[in-house]
């Protein structure tokens, strides 16, 4: 039988990112993905989370136990905190959007350029990797965060090719970094654009993600 992935997405451009990376890495895995917009608009005006919208991500994920999941990820990059307490009370693998990320930047060094989309989530990301790296007792690590405006509401609107100029342009001005780390799940169909224009490892959420899961159950097994 098909390991099942429950998906919890709250913008839809991050489902076709992972529903890529499954085909690519893992297409034998089943994905029962759950689109929940109203997380993303309801969020605070400095992109925190209230308690409203952290008891329906804890719900979502109930949902996806329910429904048979293996294991849970949630593509938002500003629900992590929500995600890391609802999976206290479960016994599956349930993973933030960026931890693997976080785990395969360090294995590229310990300079990182940050690209954002959305203005909360690179100091969401910037904190794990300074937790990860305090918990693993990694050189803390040095980021530079660069937060590309108006690119999230020009791929929300269907204008990926307005977006990834945005990504692209702003990605390859930065300097003196081991990796560049997109956090927002909907820039994975951007990595190869970035790639073509600079010399250093290009990262993203999904890919990252995706091999964790698969690794999880495919080397494991």
């Amino acid at each position: 039988m098909a390991v099942r992935i429950g998906l919890i997405h709250s913008v839809l451009p991050a489902i076709t990112a992972v529903e890529s990376m499954f085909e690519k890495h893992w297409p034998n895995a089943q994905r029962a993905s759950i689109y929940d917009q109203s997380l993303y608009i309801d969020l605070n005006s400095d992109r925190t989370m209230p308690p409203k919208v952290m008891q329906r991500v804890e719900d979502l994920v109930n949902h996806c136990v329910a429904a048979d999941a293996d294991a849970i990820l949630c593509t938002g990059s500003l629900f992590g905190k929500a995600i890391e307490i609802a999976r206290n009370e479960i016994d599956i693998p349930v993973l933030t959007s960026f931890e693997a990320l976080v785990e395969t930047a360090f294995m590229a060094g310990t300079r990182f350029a940050l690209i954002a989309t959305d203005p909360g989530t690179n100091r969401l990301l910037d904190q794990d990797l300074q937790i990860y790296a305090k918990k693993n007792k990694k050189p803390t690590p040095r980021t530079e965060a660069v937060f590309v405006e108006s690119a999230m509401t020009l791929i929300s609107g269907g204008d990926q090719k307005g977006h990834d100029t945005l990504v692209t342009n702003a990605a390859a001005k930065t300097t003196d970094c081991d990796a560049i780390l997109l956090g927002q799940f909907s820039m994975g169909p951007t990595k190869p654009l970035i790639e073509d224009q600079v010399t250093i490892p290009v990262l993203d959420a999904p890919e990252s993600a995706v091999l964790k899961l698969r690794d999880m159950f495919v080397n494991n097994n």
